[in-house]
């Protein structure tokens, strides 16, 4: 059977579990490093790493037994203990932060030495134990993440550091056998439970010319399946991928694309110009030719729509443009959309904003997101056009990895009010007035102008027909091969 050439927007720089909320490591991620469980085949929690759970009366205290018998691909063994350790690393490498799981292990803020055993976290025999100071809500939604997944403690040094970028040794379905600069093959260890005509080869591509991009791969016969933004892909673009034979099938939509300024920089220290700002990108863009025929909608809401909290906003009419002293900015652009209209429409209409506003734009375009994105986590940018993605019916997870973590998406918050909204909606019990609270962040996001939402998208799998997506959980991002049928 040949191999499924499957094809992502940019290549991974590192295998390292710490940084698989990254896309192009998560890519990877998902299918070499098993976590606990998984709801990846069927949307239904399945045991990967742990064979079976327990939990007790008080909800808090959930064990794990550990599958027998599992090894990395090198021949270590998987045991409770191993487990443990990666747990610990994570922990330790994100103590300072309030992710979800984190938040339930209160000790972990006062974590002092990498060495020391966690009490909230033990051994008893095959089990791996989880003592957590309340209830956890959709606790599988949180360890099934790619950064929980297991890796081999050869990989990471004594005090949790990955100690080789590429550094590899698959727990997981799959195990890489080949890596190049723009693509690697997995191959299947068969361990896990998977479709019986799932890839037993995968080729992951990413396009390395300019002007390249995931769909015309496909188009061009030389992948099998990639995923795009649905805001990418433009009318006539959905034509031709239906007229050449290829499948589509579309996913919730739960991403949304923004225009970031920076509020830590001048001049979008200044609340007044990021509102500017704001108002006046959004009305340019709603006004380009190119936007304008692709039929997307325009939406300023950071919650998608249809989502817990979503809110209309409505682009303001034509005011009185804030202006600056005359201040140079750092502008970071990479490839958001497969069409190059599109790209164009984006970026132009952040560039003439700007200059309205009599800043002095210096652009920086780069291939992919690696390096705009290494910028912006330094602070070393005033202007970056990204997107993020959040679960629309139970956001309170994302919101923390988002707000809370230096981890997840790096959402700014000026106001500095939302990680206290976030443990509010957490522990209120009534759906309603949690909804409530979610819309007060996403009134809060607007309000500070220094996320721009422009639009919303859900993924779209572009596909051969040898390929059986329908029971792929379109939820779990990203694709866990096993899930796949390919013929």
């Amino acid at each position: 059977k040949l191999p499924l050439r499957y094809w992502f927007w940019w290549p991974a720089r590192t295998f390292d579990t710490f940084e698989a909320d990254t896309p192009p490591v998560m890519q990877i991620a998902r299918n070499i490093y098993a976590p606990l469980i998984s709801d990846a085949l069927d949307g239904k929690p399945q045991g990967m790493i742990a064979e079976t759970w327990q939990v007790d009366a008080t909800g808090r205290v959930w064990r794990f037994r550990i599958r027998k018998g599992l090894i990395f691909d090198d021949g270590t063994q998987i045991t409770p203990a191993v487990v443990i350790e990666n747990f610990k690393r994570i922990l330790w490498l994100t103590r300072g932060e309030q992710l979800a799981l984190n938040s339930l292990l209160p000790e972990i803020a006062s974590w002092k030495n990498y060495a020391d055993p966690l009490k909230s976290i033990s051994r008893e025999d095959d089990f791996v134990v989880f003592r957590f100071n309340r209830r956890p809500v959709n606790l599988f939604e949180a360890i099934s993440q790619p950064l929980y997944g297991i890796a081999n403690p050869k990989c990471f040094d004594k005090n949790g550091r990955w100690k080789d970028p590429f550094c590899h040794s698959a727990s997981g379905q799959y195990r890489v056998i080949e890596r190049t600069a723009d693509r690697i093959v997995l191959q299947s260890r068969g361990v896990f439970t998977a479709l019986s005509d799932s890839p037993e080869l995968v080729e992951i591509h990413a396009p390395n010319k300019h002007g390249d991009n995931v769909v015309q791969s496909l188009l061009d016969g030389r992948g099998d399946i990639t995923v795009e933004h649905s805001f990418a892909i433009s009318r006539d673009t959905r034509k031709k991928i239906i007229n050449s034979g290829l499948k589509i099938l579309e996913e919730p939509p739960l991403r949304m694309h923004f225009v970031h300024l920076n509020p830590r920089r001048k001049p979008f220290k200044q609340a007044a110009i990021r509102r500017s700002v704001r108002d006046m990108f959004l009305r340019t863009l709603k006004a380009d030719r190119h936007f304008a025929s692709s039929g997307i909608e325009l939406n300023p809401s950071f919650i998608p729509k249809g989502g817990v909290g979503y809110s209309e906003f409505v682009v303001p009419p034509k005011t009185l443009i804030h202006k600056s002293v005359g201040e140079f900015v750092e502008v970071l652009f990479f490839p958001i959309a497969a069409e190059a209209q599109m790209q164009k429409a984006i970026e132009d209409s952040v560039v003439s904003t700007l200059k309205a506003h009599n800043l002095h734009p210096h652009i920086t375009r780069y291939q992919d997101r690696f390096e705009p994105f290494n910028r912006m986590r330094k602070g070393d940018f005033d202007v970056i056009v990204r997107g993020t993605g959040i679960l629309v019916n139970n956001p309170y997870a994302d919101l923390r990895m988002m707000f809370m973590s230096k981890v997840g998406a790096l959402i700014p918050d000026p106001s500095g009010t939302i990680p206290k909204k976030i443990e509010v909606a957490e522990r209120e019990g009534d759906p309603e007035r949690r909804s409530l609270v979610v819309r007060e962040i996403n009134q809060s996001i607007f309000n500070d102008a220094a996320i721009i939402t422009f639009a919303h998208s859900n993924l779209v799998y572009i596909f051969r027909k040898g390929a059986d997506l329908s029971r792929l959980n379109l939820f779990c991002d990203p694709i866990e091969f096993r899930a796949i049928g390919w013929k």
